[in-house]
């Protein structure tokens, strides 16, 4: 009888000891309900990108949601935006296009001109350094150029119409640098890589600024947009070149003239 019960109080620990093994381990607290926000950005300015980067790790830090952000092929926005895609949809899709504005790409019509000075980026301040480049002349523009004259303006396939004599290629500034035209249609950014003069114009009535847009396709994605179209966020821009798409928030002035320009062309 004795040797009974140690047997069967063997096989009762046995059991207890293979339960607390094979037993799923507990899910941690801070795992559950954890908010994933999936963006697909379709847009070639790398800008763009780095925005929406560092506004998704500010994003995480106010929510505690985790923010995935990935390029996405023009068929896979598409095939997202139709309904076709054959996994789910993001929450919030950037892109040129869509219904919500979210900021602005801007451009300028770049005229060479060896007669003037070649201009100096603005300097940025470093972490223990201090600034020593002197910047150069403000690029003003002069009367509005007689279009008629130029014998070509090389533009980005979505300015193509913008104006009169423009010529759609993949990559207007290395076409410019490379002597392909006396004009190109450039961001300020790009201008500033020029090793030449050059004269600066606005497009009419705001033509040179670009919306890139959104949708939301989630309760979730509608939050992180109405986030992104924040004064906060779209102060940001600056940071990247880039320009709100309120056109009543102005992030540049005077020491960023080209800039200034640009964003002052849609009052």
């Amino acid at each position: 009888m004795k040797q009974r019960l140690i047997t069967a109080a063997a096989l009762m620990l046995t059991g207890l000891v293979l339960l607390f093994f094979l037993s799923p381990a507990p899910v941690k607290e801070s795992d559950q309900g954890l908010l994933v926000v999936r963006i697909w950005l379709q847009d070639d300015e790398a800008a763009v990108g780095k925005w929406l980067k560092k506004m998704a790790a500010q994003y995480e830090k106010e929510t505690g949601a985790r923010v995935y952000l990935r390029a996405s092929s023009p068929e896979e926005a598409q095939a997202a935006l139709t309904g076709e895609g054959d996994g789910p949809p993001p929450d919030l899709m950037v892109m040129q296009g869509l219904d919500a504005p979210l900021l602005c790409r801007g451009y300028s019509l770049i005229i060479r001109d060896d007669s003037k000075e070649i201009i100096t980026p603005q300097p940025t301040s470093a972490l223990f350094f201090r600034p020593t480049l002197t910047p150069g002349p403000s690029p003003t523009p002069g009367p509005s150029p007689d279009l008629q004259s130029i014998t070509g303006i090389l533009a980005p396939p979505f300015l193509a119409n913008a104006l009169p004599g423009c010529t759609s290629v993949p990559d207007p500034l290395a076409a410019f640098l490379g002597g392909k035209a006396p004009a190109a249609l450039l961001t300020a950014g790009q201008a500033a890589q020029l090793p030449f003069g050059y004269r600066a114009y606005t497009l009419p009535d705001g033509g040179g600024l670009i919306c890139v847009n959104a949708q939301a396709f989630s309760a979730a994605g509608e939050q992180l947009l109405r986030r992104l179209q924040q004064r906060s966020a779209q102060h940001l821009l600056s940071q990247f070149g880039l320009y709100s798409w309120d056109p009543h928030h102005h992030l540049y002035s005077g020491d960023d003239s080209l800039r200034m320009m640009i964003e002052n062309s849609r009052k």
